[in-house]
């Protein structure tokens, strides 16, 4: 039987790790036009910088960059830090990988400050094809459900954070004939999908060259 933490009706694994994690992101607030005030990502005096996570949407999907962050350099054999964000329905959101997942230093956490990313790594679902397969689960109070569970296709970039230049762009799948052993899901998903993604571990090796070059 899972456990279910306060909090989170119940949870299921295998989402992608990080994307998966159903860790949330903090998102800039808007408010009203001020008259020129500058906005919650840049300095008065400044270029333009993400005052939070969730402002490096904009890399991902436009390729538009921020001039204010750190100027990134491959010829330079160090750590580059990179944001890994995260698309599996229909928001990006930050992920951080697990402990273990990555080398030390290759990803900024929910603590650390977006200004300092070099990269931005871009992970999005692109389709699911359900495997006709249906799992047995328990939910709050043992109360059992069932889960259909779903393939998913996905697209992967690495992105210069600066400039908002592509620099890799890789498609796969994620499959797998198991059932979650804990789900977890976010507010407006459907409670009774399951869909395998790609973890982390399984773009190691793709981001490595521009991370730790």
């Amino acid at each position: 039987m899972s456990s279910t933490p306060r909090g989170v009706r119940w949870i299921t694994a295998g989402l992608l790790g990080v994307a998966l994690c159903g860790c949330s992101s903090l998102t800039a607030g808007t408010g009203g036009d001020t008259g020129g005030s500058p906005s919650a990502g840049s300095a008065p005096d400044g270029p333009d910088v993400p005052a939070f996570a969730q402002d490096l949407e904009r890399v991902c999907t436009d390729g538009l960059g921020y001039p204010g962050l750190p100027a990134y350099d491959r010829t330079k054999k160090t750590v580059h830090p990179a944001m890994l964000m995260n698309k599996p329905g229909d928001d990006w959101s930050q992920s951080e990988p697990s402990a273990g997942d990555f080398p030390k230093g290759w990803f900024l956490g929910y603590s650390d400050k977006p200004a300092e990313a070099e990269l931005v790594v871009c992970v999005e679902r692109t389709k699911a094809t359900a495997t006709g397969k249906v799992c047995d689960m328990e939910g709050d109070g043992g109360k059992p459900f069932k889960v259909r569970t779903y393939n998913t296709s996905y697209r992967l970039k690495v992105v210069e954070a600066r400039t908002g230049e592509e620099l890799y762009q890789h498609t796969g799948e994620a499959r797998s004939d198991e059932c979650p052993v804990y789900m977890l899901t976010s507010k407006g998903e459907d409670a009774d999908k399951y869909y395998n993604e790609v973890r982390p571990r399984d773009f190691r090796e793709n981001v490595r060259p521009y991370i730790a070059p």
